[in-house]
């Protein structure tokens, strides 16, 4: 006999990017953090290209590296195949007054992560996405020397987007970090489904 209530354990693991086949990319859903090491935009495009890549997808990137004139521009040689992209440009939004578009809202940049999970759930309900890329969790954490608080945090965040911006079993985010600020010596676990390492 099968009990009543049947509790959910997270699952995290961590994976090697960069022989990755186009079948487990396609399949990634939930949270995952993405950690790279200075890549290029093209590759975030090519990476994102290969998920759920025979679905017409809307794709919520929140900028913090790359402003939406960079994006655009680099789009136009490697688009999006499949995919409608809406951009939060917390770039070009830091330092001038920008009118938003269709594709694009300017912000200026959380500074914090609480800040962070009220803008991505702002943009969450105005554009109701499949997957949302958040570029670069490095604003507001280092992996490398995190203090205690740091980390409670960060697992706050995790575990409050998880319960408030909507149901994960189909939709994604990712969450991209730049380890070049050192080493990661904290590899965060919990609340996270998967864990990836595109070097």
């Amino acid at each position: 006999m099968l009990p009543k209530e049947q509790k959910v354990v997270q699952v995290n693991y961590w994976k090697k990017m960069l022989k990755e086949t186009k079948e487990v990319i396609g399949k990634l859903h939930g949270i995952v953090l993405l950690i790279h090491n200075s890549v290029e935009f093209t590759d975030i495009v090519n990476f994102l290209n290969k998920i759920k890549e025979d679905q017409q997808l809307l794709l919520l990137y929140i900028s913090f590296v790359n402003s939406h004139a960079n994006i655009k521009r680099i789009l136009e040689k490697h688009p999006l195949v499949s995919k409608k992209l809406f951009v939060v440009d917390c770039v070009s939004g830091f330092v001038l007054e920008l009118q938003d578009t269709p594709e694009c809202a300017y912000r200026k940049p959380p500074s914090n992560l609480q800040q962070l999970k009220e803008l991505l759930m702002e943009y969450v309900g105005k554009t109701n996405p499949n997957i949302v890329v958040v570029d670069s969790l490095s604003q507001f954490i280092n992996f490398s020397t995190p203090t205690e608080e740091e980390l409670n945090d960060f697992y706050r965040f995790l575990q409050s987007i998880k319960e408030s911006v909507w149901g994960l079993k189909d939709d994604l985010i990712i969450l991209l970090y730049d380890d070049r600020i050192g080493q990661l010596q904290h590899l965060p676990t919990i609340s996270i489904d998967t864990i990836e390492d595109f070097d």
